[in-house]
């Protein structure tokens, strides 16, 4: 039994040799020579490191082959115990053996990784190529017009949807990358626009952010003589801006720097409204939620051409001239030539009637040298009593605020002051302008007029004395 333990023994150690030579590579036979050079190295000793016990296993009589066929088939092998050499020689075997592994890693992890290089690489090239074609408006659909809609403030999202939206771009994204790297992101104005579908993304951007597309334009026609607070009024009911923002900005110093005529305003304190006077009265043609600034200019910009580069002829013979060079022939202002056009404008009942107003208030003005006094030996003059400055800047009682109603006193009264008020009352157009600046050369003082009627018009009645005008009012029932 113990030959037959022997050989079973011997032919484990064999077979272990036989198993650990096929995985191992010929380079362990370099430091250690091969097994059959040291077949001892290679001889496990079982039993010397085997416990007393289990010797005592092996050297028993009962120990059958049985049981040890049992022990070979069922039971865990032993402890198997490595000398150096061959710890050595394992290890070398598994370095290599993990290196080739490696190397096979790494050629998959290549090709894996030049794949997917090669994969982002077209789907990039697509997105370029796909959103400079967008860009560049290739490929778009045949060409035509589409009304879009801009918010106030709006938002480079806002306007790629909108364009989006409308199928005016196809790309979002792109459009948005492009306008941020041309710094286009903000600036966009807020209206109405028709937008043609084959512009690319900066046409559509400084279309966007101008106003020449715009189709939410209005028209206004503001009449001569017409107040600053009523202007107000009509550009907030047809939604161009709000009439407080407008009203506040005619107060400013905003547009000094660009006008000397506002730069030379002295008396702003004494004004209602700076601007009352110099919003030349026209058609202008306006943009939904326009900004008030803009609007003001408009007026301005019409009021500086009329007033300082228009020729007239007021005197028939003589060369024309613009209003302000008229104005400083007479040895008058501006602001003065423009304040009595006011007056002139809110009083006269037609064209006609503007001159014999024009000739009374320069006849009363002419007596301040004698105190208010007239040839006539009649006084008072200086006062020029006009009904249209008794409540400004309101043109009636009626329309004051009812809390101050009552006890209302424009600093602007003709029946209360001397001479011509601190400001213009109203806007006076160019034939009020023109009147101002021509009377003819008359001997009235007075002047009232006969309401119109469905009937008739409005008559005018003129007169030298005071007399006389009592009597025109009387005939006029106005007494």
């Amino acid at each position: 039994m113990n030959n037959d333990l022997e050989k079973k023994r011997q032919e484990k150690i064999e077979s272990f040799r036989l198993q650990f030579d096929a995985d191992s590579d010929d380079d362990i036979t370099e430091e250690s020579g091969s097994p059959e050079e040291n077949p001892q190295d290679f001889s496990i000793d079982l039993q010397s490191e085997s416990s007393p016990e289990e010797q005592d296993i092996f050297s028993g009589d009962d120990f059958s082959d049985s049981e040890l066929s049992s022990y070979s088939d069922d039971a865990p092998p032993p402890e198997v115990t490595l000398n150096k050499k061959e710890l050595r020689a394992a290890k070398r075997h598994d370095k290599k053996r993990r290196r080739i592994k490696a190397k096979k890693n790494r050629v998959i992890f290549r090709t894996v990784w030049f794949a997917m290089i090669i994969f982002v690489s077209i789907m990039i090239a697509q997105y370029i190529m796909v959103g400079v074609n967008d860009m560049l408006a290739v490929g778009r659909e045949e060409e035509r017009t589409v009304k879009v809609t801009v918010p106030a403030d709006a938002t480079i999202d806002q306007i790629a949807d909108i364009l989006v939206s409308n199928n005016i771009i196809k790309n979002e994204a792109f459009f948005k990358l492009f306008a941020t790297f041309t710094k286009s992101t903000t600036g966009f104005t807020q209206g109405t626009f028709q937008i043609p579908t084959n512009k690319d993304y900066m046409a559509l951007i400084n279309d966007l952010q101008s106003e020449e597309n715009r189709t939410d334009t209005v028209k206004i026609q503001f009449r001569e003589g017409i107040s600053i607070l009523e202007m107000a009024q009509m550009l907030e009911d047809n939604k161009v801006c709000n009439a407080q923002d407008f009203l506040n900005k005619c107060n400013s110093d905003e547009f000094d720097e660009d006008y000397e005529f506002l730069r030379n305003i002295k008396n702003k304190s004494s004004r209602y409204y700076k601007l009352e006077g110099y919003l030349f009265p026209d058609t202008y043609e306006y943009y939904v939620g326009e900004d008030p600034v803009s609007v003001i200019y408009k007026f301005l910009r019409n009021y500086n051409s009329k007033v300082y580069y228009t020729k007239i002829r007021f005197v028939s013979g003589e060369k024309k001239q613009t209003i302000a060079q008229r104005a400083q022939q007479l040895g008058m202002t501006v602001e003065d030539a423009l304040t009595m056009a006011s007056l002139i404008q809110a009083e006269a009942a037609d064209e006609d009637d503007m001159y014999m107003i024009s000739s009374i208030l320069h006849n009363r003005l002419a007596t301040a040298k004698n105190g208010g006094m007239n040839e006539n030996d009649e006084g008072g003059f200086l006062k020029l009593q006009l009904d249209s400055t008794v409540f400004y800047p309101y043109k009636t009682q009626a329309q004051v605020p009812a809390s101050i109603r009552g006890t209302y006193s424009s600093r602007y009264n003709t029946y209360k002051i001397e001479g011509l008020p601190a400001g213009p009352i109203c806007d006076p157009g160019m034939k009020a302008l023109e009147a101002a600046l021509n009377p003819p050369e008359t001997e009235y003082y007075y002047f009232c007029h006969k309401a119109a009627t469905a009937d008739e018009p409005a008559k005018a009645y003129y007169a030298v004395t005071m007399e006389e005008h009592l009597a025109n009012q009387e005939e006029a029932g106005l007494l």
